[in-house]
């Protein structure tokens, strides 16, 4: 098996996250981090035994780097990823790959150009759950798809959006969509496919940010199923509900939990019962608030695999798939700008 050297850039929560989470797998190694603000790189650098680097520049000068793991803030991701295919490195970008839709194109493009791989993290792929019902999609257990309904009902408190000066920003942050609720939307498109038309309403209802913290989507799919999805980041106190819900005309499931790691509800036609993948994975827990599941080491894995050459395509996602979700979530921002049904072409 070929050994797989990362780097981490940026070494805030999410870069901790992947540090923790590349030592346990078999044939990857973590050589270096870099971050502009020296303390957080030279600590993690310390804690993990690689080398630290202050500035992306002299990080893409090391010549042992394979991947680079873009874990900086939103708005930064397509810069830093398009600047470390450039310098001729593979990128493994955190969610959301960027938070314009011409920035997402225009990644795919550096990485076809100069033959890096740009693979995105939407680590929800792996819950048991979301992996048992992508299967039984695939198999057609469902029958025609009618209808797909995501609620996340998390809290983040004011706490949160101090602890970083980007974090609630337009500029950095883009949005609750985009850096709580990404994830979601990649796995109701996954599920349901293409979008054929968006209507969107958002606000900032409980929070003194730039972005909005509550929203309802309707969607209407190209394969004629209808879809909903509903956010907020001001549930009381803690996160409450992250659950979507499935109805085809021959199952209905509901996968759900806090973090897509149950199944609420099973109902399907020919299919008497069903097993989980056991798992050890819990939600990422950051002290205050907890994101989604820490599946963060079978994406590496994976990548470790593809570069072995014995991975399947669809272990990995992908730019040009991770991209719709961008588009999408733009298409819901157009539609809630000017009051009316869009288009998603």
């Amino acid at each position: 098996m070929k050994e797989v050297k990362f780097a981490i850039l940026g070494c805030g929560k999410i870069g901790t996250r992947h540090a923790v989470k590349l030592k346990g797998v078999t044939g990857a190694r973590l050589v270096a981090v870099c971050d502009i603000i020296p303390e957080r790189a030279d600590k993690l650098s310390k804690e993990h035994f690689c080398r630290s680097y202050h500035d992306i520049d002299e990080l893409l000068k090391d010549p042992e780097v394979d991947f680079v793991n873009v874990c900086t803030p939103s708005g930064l991701h397509a810069t830093h990823s398009i600047q470390a295919m450039e310098a001729g490195k593979n990128v493994l970008c955190e969610k959301p790959m960027a938070i314009k839709t011409a920035d997402a194109l225009e990644m795919i493009r550096v990485s076809k150009e100069s033959g890096k791989s740009l693979f995105v993290v939407k680590q929800n792929r792996y819950n048991p759950p979301v992996k048992l019902v992508m299967n039984l999609l695939k198999e057609g257990k469902f029958g025609k798809p009618i209808k797909c309904v995501v609620n996340m009902f998390w809290n983040r408190n004011d706490d949160y959006y101090k602890s970083d000066p980007w974090r609630g920003t337009l500029a950095l942050d883009g949005g609750t969509l985009y850096t709580q609720a990404s994830h979601f939307v990649d796995l109701m498109l996954a599920f349901m496919g293409r979008p054929k038309s968006i209507a969107g309403f958002v606000g900032t209802k409980n929070h003194n940010i730039e972005i909005e913290d509550t929203g309802v989507v309707a969607v209407e799919f190209e394969n004629g199923a209808l879809g909903s999805f509903n956010y907020t980041t001001c549930v009381t106190n803690k996160n409450l509900e992250g659950s979507i819900f499935l109805v085809g005309t021959k199952g209905t499931v509901k996968i759900g939990g806090e973090y897509l790691n149950t199944i609420d509800h099973f109902d399907v036609e020919g299919v008497d019962s069903y097993e989980l993948e056991p798992t050890t994975a819990e939600a990422n827990d950051y002290g205050t608030y907890k994101g989604s599941m820490s599946n963060h080491d079978k994406v590496f894995e994976a990548i470790v695999a593809r570069m072995s050459g014995a991975s399947n395509e669809t272990e990995l996602v992908s730019g040009e798939e991770a991209a719709m979700t961008v588009r999408f979530i733009d298409k819901v921002f157009e539609s809630a700008r000017k009051g009316v049904k869009v288009s998603f072409v």
